[in-house]
């Protein structure tokens, strides 16, 4: 347990035992919190550390009140060696499959849980590094508040976030839309029940659940298969991870999982989760070979359209500045990165390295994400069915 000089005090969780003590306030605390995401969740957290934390260690920071010992932050963070050098890297739980990240405090608290968050990072902890405070939304508090002088830190822009802020109707969205989409949503809808016999657009229960899935990473493979990349989905452990999560949202009844059935087989899906009014549009597969019928946007509309009539507020495409996205006119964010160091010596010679490795991971992402786009303009024509990835 360590104290600072603000009306919270930081409890330190490392053990998985503890870990698993907290679900309770955890998930009381996120229902209080208007902006968690479905990422900052527990249910996402606890199946993230099932199926990635091999050897990291845990360092969940519970933000506690001094007057009456009542949670009101958390920051799920973990520590582990930067790809076997010697430094040491903390993170976000959840880093990699996620696409907002950050820390989760009642909105009167918020500013209090921030400053003990910098407080305990600059003076109670010194088993780190670099802090790499990835996919942090542009409201956070980290990204609007600056750190005390004994970090430095760097901010970096990482990926847009396309979404859209739905009307009460699904009419009032398309009116501002182009005439050309308008249209082919209805004509490819045509299209499709003139060329098969049986069109189903289903939303996933627990009796197709699996098939679902099974459908998902299928039908995802296949098309980074056709650029010649490996795909998001191809990790057993990765899939592994998405089953279960799955299973858990479903029950909470956060998951929508939109299938697009032909003559009985499934050549379309949407993995969607709902959250405190919000859709977010986490992954989609299609079948290549269909590409004619434009079936994605088929989908992507049901999804859409079915958000609107949950009287959902935002539908959000996550993070990729695919071009599919930018046809529904959405509105624009950019993720942010906080790159944090200790100024003293020699924490500060491990931190300056981190960030050189950082830069140059960066640069051979871009690289990455570019030859992917190449790829996918080669074998995609036309390209308006993209999947998201995360």
């Amino acid at each position: 347990m360590e104290r600072g000089n603000y009306p919270v005090r930081v409890v330190a969780v490392r053990t998985e035992e503890e870990f698993s003590r907290i679900a309770p306030e955890w998930q009381a605390l996120q229902e209080r919190c208007p902006d968690t995401t479905p990422f900052q969740t527990w249910e996402w957290n606890a199946t993230w550390v099932k199926h990635f934390r091999r050897r990291k260690r845990l360092r969940v920071l519970l933000f506690r009140r001094e007057a009456d010992n009542t949670l009101c932050g958390i920051a799920p963070l973990y520590i582990d060696w930067h790809r076997g050098s010697p430094i040491l890297s903390l993170k976000w739980l959840g880093t990699g499959v996620s696409d907002y990240l950050g820390l989760l405090a009642l909105p009167d608290e918020i500013e209090a849980v921030t400053n003990a968050f910098y407080h305990y990072l600059s003076h109670s902890y010194k088993h780190w590094h670099i802090a790499d405070l990835q996919q942090l939304p542009p409201i956070s508090t980290l990204v609007c508040l600056p750190p005390p002088t004994h970090l430095k830190s760097r901010k970096v822009e990482l990926e847009t976030c396309p979404y859209l802020t739905l009307p009460e109707t699904w009419e009032e969205l398309l009116a501002p839309l182009g005439k050309k989409l308008r249209s082919n949503i209805g004509y490819y809808d045509r299209l499709l029940k003139r060329t098969f016999t049986e069109v189903d657009f289903l939303l996933s229960e627990k009796s197709h659940l699996e098939a679902g899935m099974n459908a998902l990473f299928d039908l995802h493979q296949q098309r980074w298969h056709a650029r010649w990349l490996p795909g998001v989905l191809g990790n057993p452990r990765v899939q592994a991870f998405h089953r279960e999560l799955a299973h858990i949202f479903l029950e909470r009844g956060w998951l929508r999982l939109h299938l697009l059935k032909l003559d009985g087989h499934i050549q379309s899906v949407l993995y969607c989760f709902a959250y405190h009014g919000k859709t977010y549009y986490y992954l989609g597969g299609f079948s290549p070979a269909l590409h004619k019928f434009s079936i994605g946007t088929l989908l992507n509309a049901r999804a859409i359209q079915h958000a609107v009539e949950e009287g959902h507020t935002v539908f959000d495409f996550l993070r990729g500045n695919e071009e599919y996205k930018y046809r529904w006119k959405p509105e624009v964010q950019s993720n942010q990165q906080i790159l944090l160091t200790r100024a003293e010596f020699p924490a500060r010679i491990a931190g300056q390295a981190g960030l050189a490795v950082h830069q140059v991971e960066r640069y051979l992402e871009h690289k990455a994400k570019a030859f992917a786009a190449k790829q996918g303009r080669k074998k995609e024509k036309p390209p308006s069915d993209n999947v998201s990835t995360p």
